[in-house]
């Protein structure tokens, strides 16, 4: 079974989680993972808010921050602690990256 996310604007989100209009939607099928060590990715993007070349940054984004160990121990913050999360600063981050 694939996995699958849903990504819309935080500021959407935080205003009402139930009616944020996603951005770009991706699915991952590792179904080939072990045999073939190959896995799928299809992503979608559905609002004109944002661009291919940036839908893709996000989409590699994402996996390099569940695939790299360093980069997971955001996932992992994030995750235990929401509230307390720094993400103007992981926002900056990301920008720094993405300028590279």
């Amino acid at each position: 079974e694939p996995s699958h996310f849903i990504m819309a604007y935080l500021e959407d989100y935080k205003m009402d989680p139930g009616s944020a209009q996603p951005l770009l939607t991706f699915s991952v099928f590792d179904d080939y993972a072990k045999g073939k060590d190959l896995t799928l990715v299809r992503a979608d993007i559905l609002n004109r808010g944002i661009d291919d070349a940036e839908g893709l940054k996000v989409v590699k984004s994402m996996l390099d921050h569940y695939l790299d160990d360093d980069e997971y121990i955001s996932v992992k913050a994030f995750n235990a602690k929401p509230e307390t999360f720094d993400i103007d600063d992981f926002v900056s981050q990301q920008n720094s990256k993405w300028k590279d």
